[in-house]
């Protein structure tokens, strides 16, 4: 086979963050840019839908019906309250996510580079499929009055939903690529910009 038939492999970028870190700005950012963002929670949000096989393995290990938005809030308050049920239903729900994901990108053969925009990156292991991981940082107690400012929460609130997910600092350590989101927009931006110069590089 000629090596012009050969299809290069894409560049995958993971997008992470804690919870009001800031990731939906800075996806929206890239998109703004250019480059082709592959949301994973609209994903899963399509999944719940459409994916009667995935849905009939969570009812079976929840013990009830997962169709309605009262089912699904059910669905949310027993994976708050309990992590190895929130792990299981990762077990389930993924390996579905990554085959969308995998199916988008073998269909656009003319893009070169992908970001995967996914809040549980480091929790489900993806990062092993990314060329790249990028966090988008923010202090613990940022995020705790960010959530607080934003969905209304006692500080209470806030604090569990953030230790619900994996610490900050650990994902901090986990990443390649550092956004700190701590600051101003304008800073923002101009690391993003700084990381978009140094993927022109990539091949």
């Amino acid at each position: 086979m000629s090596a012009h038939h050969v299809k290069p492999k894409p560049y995958i970028i993971g997008l992470t963050g804690g919870i009001a870190s800031g990731k939906t700005t800075v996806s929206k950012y890239f998109q703004e840019k250019g480059l082709t963002v592959i949301d994973s929670d609209q994903i899963v949000k399509k999944l719940w839908i459409e994916n009667e096989e995935m849905i009939q393995k969570a009812e079976s290990l929840f013990g009830f019906d997962i169709k309605t938005k009262a089912d699904k809030k059910k669905l949310s308050q027993a994976i708050f309250n309990d992590k190895k049920l929130r792990l299981k239903l990762n077990d389930i729900v993924h390996p579905y996510v990554y085959h969308e994901i995998q199916k988008y990108i073998n269909e656009h053969e003319d893009i070169h580079k992908f970001i995967i925009d996914m809040p549980l990156l480091f929790e489900v292991g993806y990062e092993k499929k990314c060329d790249v991981t990028c966090l988008v940082y923010v202090s613990k107690d940022i995020q705790i009055e960010r959530l607080m400012k934003r969905d209304g929460l006692s500080k209470d609130e806030a604090q569990k939903r953030v230790l619900a997910q994996l610490d900050i600092e650990e994902k901090k350590v986990k990443a390649d690529v550092i956004f700190d989101n701590q600051t101003d927009l304008n800073y923002l931006h101009y690391q993003i910009d700084q990381f978009i110069r140094g993927l022109e590089d990539e091949k």
